[in-house]
């Protein structure tokens, strides 16, 4: 380890890799709940085999952030209906008694808490020579391949923890909807790739868009074809499935932000990349810059149904970014369109813009000066406040808007569910019933700590951003 960077790593190691003591907490909970899937399993004569999976299989999990995945195979016989009933159904009955609840990637699955530790128990198919029958099914071959490179390697190990860890610290970890970054298989195969923690944080400090990484050479090299198929920001080629990209999930904004946090890093490291400081927001500072005249923040509050997060977040996004196009197409400057959700019930679209009142006319581009342009001329010599004139061989306008205040078109457009602007079909409803809050009136959103940390980041710098003006790259523990 360089000598540069070895102060932080090794503390940040210290917290990182479990005790002695947690890894047999963590074996017992795994063996008591796998025990009790394979008894329920054959209690109900149901022909299945579990297997214990991620990232404890692996030994890469951190401590005191644990969490076990049981996989329960059934044969390739068996219809999706009875793997997603008998799965769920044995599930259930191994963690009677605990809290639990039904999640869904492809098919439900169940989560539940034993021994304060999450639990994931996915009913999954069998398969043989890597012909998937549900995406579930790579996740055995994952772990597999995974552990035949680490094992014996707790050095390397640890390296993946170290990446984990960082990307925790500069908030790109995860390849949920709501996140759009990095799973941890996909923090292992960068690792396995780069061969270590500094030296992916190198490789990311050079990437580009079109990014593109195949441990195995499953497509002999062949970068241009690769990118042509799967057409992403970053592309990770699944080693246990040469038409499956591990990275598909990975936003730009994300991938930009690793970018970025890797060359600051590389340049002065410091421990906070890791863990930063949890610094509750300043809701005086908040309703300050919120009251200033320097912008303009409004926010479209709805109630929305409690529904698997991904889907949620997956409207929310489209819904936003329709929403930001609406008012882009009418002449308002939208600087930041970010959603929000509890994912209980109430979920908020937040609009960062220039100013909410613009000009009441625009400049307005009509046909080239030698193409028919009678139609352009009649329609404006009687609607045009300015003109028309030619520019540079084309002729304009100056022409009335019919929105010169972004609530106006808001609250127009909402009442009728976003019909025509491309929202999702399943918030139409929830946008019927939503209301907007103006300048400091957001923080009225919720009084949650989390969605102000969320308005205080939609205002402020990336944490990550701060650490690299800091003098000092000193640890804490």
């Amino acid at each position: 380890m360089e000598e540069k960077y070895q102060h932080v790593l090794q503390t940040v190691l210290g917290r990182v890799v479990p005790s002695y003591e947690e890894r047999e907490a963590t074996a017992r909970t795994a063996e008591e709940v796998l025990k009790r899937v394979q008894t329920v399993l054959e209690e109900a004569g149901v022909q299945a085999v579990v297997e214990v999976g991620g990232s404890v299989a692996k030994d890469t999990w951190l401590r005191d952030d644990v969490e076990i995945d049981f996989f329960v195979l059934f044969s390739s016989n068996v219809d999706r209906e009875t793997l997603r009933r008998t799965g769920l159904s044995v599930a259930y009955k191994a963690v009677e008694g605990h809290k639990s609840r039904e999640r869904y990637a492809e098919h439900p699955y169940l989560e539940a808490w034993v021994n304060g530790t999450r639990v994931n128990i996915v009913p999954c198919y069998q398969v043989a020579d890597k012909r998937w029958l549900s995406s579930a099914d790579r996740s055995p071959y994952h772990t597999r391949y995974v552990r035949s490179k680490l094992e014996g390697n707790s050095g390397l190990a640890n390296e993946v923890r170290l990446l984990k860890r960082f990307l925790k610290g500069v908030d790109v970890y995860g390849a949920e909807i709501r996140v759009g970054g990095f799973s941890g298989y996909l923090c292992e195969l960068l690792t396995l790739g780069y061969g270590s923690f500094l030296s992916s944080l190198r490789a990311f400090a050079k990437w580009r868009f079109g990014q593109v990484l195949d441990i195995e050479e499953l497509h002999q090299r062949r970068l241009e074809e690769v990118r042509r198929l799967f057409q992403a920001p970053l592309i990770v080629v699944d080693p246990v499935d040469m038409n499956r990209n591990v990275a598909a999930a990975v936003t730009k904004e994300c991938m930009s932000e690793l970018v970025a946090a890797s060359r600051l890093f590389l340049e002065r490291p410091a421990f906070a990349y890791f863990y930063p400081e949890k610094v509750s927001p300043d809701i005086h500072s908040l309703r300050e810059k919120l009251s200033s005249s320097e912008f303009d923040a409004v926010a479209v509050v709805m109630s929305t149904e409690e529904r698997v997060p991904d889907i949620l977040w997956g409207e929310l996004r489209k819904t936003t970014k329709a929403i930001a196009n609406l008012l882009g197409a009418n002449g308002f400057t939208v600087f930041r369109a970010e959603a929000w959700s509890d994912e209980t019930g109430l979920s908020a679209i937040l609009l960062v813009l220039e100013s909410r009142n613009i000009s009441s006319i625009r400049k307005h581009l009509g046909p080239p000066g030698d193409s028919e342009t009678t139609a352009f001329l009649e329609k404006y010599r009687a609607e045009g406040i300015i003109g028309p004139w030619v520019e540079d061989g084309r002729w304009m306008v100056g022409a009335k808007r019919h929105y010169t205040d972004a609530v106006t078109l808001l609250s127009e457009k909402l009442a009728e569910g976003g019909h025509g602007v491309g929202v999702s079909d399943e918030l139409v409803a929830a946008l019927q019933g939503s209301r907007l809050l103006i300048g400091a009136d957001v923080l009225n959103v919720s009084s949650s700590n989390g969605y102000m940390r969320f308005l205080g980041g939609l205002l402020a710098n990336p944490r990550w951003l701060a650490y690299s003006s800091s003098s000092s790259s000193s640890s804490s523990s």
